[in-house]
């Protein structure tokens, strides 16, 4: 059994409790431009950042680089872009999810407006927001969760010229997987043409996080934080 995924999901933060009751958040990477794959997750300063694997590739990092998974005190964020920085000020200065992300919105590559996708990730549970265009507005949408349950976002419905958003709610995933199997688990689920990233970050005792890159074989690595 694999995540209930479309064919180019874009980027995608799944938040829950393994088979074997380990908290996690799982963050990942597919992509369908040579700049966007050209990119890879690594474990810097106990961040989880986007690089890239050839820098005579990038055309505009604006979008591409950024801090994809951070601790902020007792808080674990992931996100698809620099407004991870502005979720982690937001929360030191006692800030919510919500309120640290009024002043973001959408990114502006147009025609696609890719959504802003985030989770929070507390002791009682987690958070997910996104932001998405509708009508031209900056749509936004907040859900929260207890342990308990198992949910994923991601940013695209699917392929296309113009990249259609995810549409509705966090969708619930029925999580039958214990912790160390779970970053392939994930990263078997991206279609194999798109898929790039996955990183799987525990939250059970002393934090450690999965890493597994296209561009280094698919090999699926453990980081232990201190």
């Amino acid at each position: 059994m694999r995540l209930d995924l479309p064919s180019y999901p874009g980027r995608g933060i799944l938040c829950g409790t393994s088979r074997d009751g380990v908290p996690f958040v799982a963050y990942f990477l597919t992509a369908r431009s040579p700049s966007s794959r050209n990119r890879l997750l690594v474990c810097e300063n106990e961040r989880v950042m986007t690089t890239v694997a050839d820098p005579r590739l990038v055309i505009d990092p604006s979008l591409l680089i950024y801090t994809a998974m951070q601790r902020s005190g007792g808080a674990l964020i992931a996100a698809n872009g620099d407004h991870s920085d502005r979720i982690a000020a937001g929360l030191a200065r006692g800030l919510s999810h919500e309120r640290s992300l009024e002043r973001s919105c959408y990114e502006p590559d147009s025609p696609h407006y890719t959504p802003r996708i985030s989770a929070v990730a507390v002791g009682e549970g987690y958070s997910l927001s996104m932001l998405r265009r509708r009508g031209g507005a900056c749509e936004r949408d907040a859900f929260h969760y207890a342990w308990d349950t198992t949910h994923l976002i991601h940013t695209y419905e699917g392929d296309g010229e113009v990249l259609p958003s995810f549409i509705g709610d966090p969708r619930p995933v029925a999580c039958d997987v214990p912790l160390e199997s779970l970053p392939r688990w994930v990263w078997r689920s991206l279609d194999e043409r798109h898929r790039v990233s996955v990183a799987v970050w525990a939250l059970d005792g002393p934090p450690r996080i999965a890493i597994i890159n296209r561009h280094q074989g698919g090999r699926e690595e453990w980081t232990a934080l201190h």
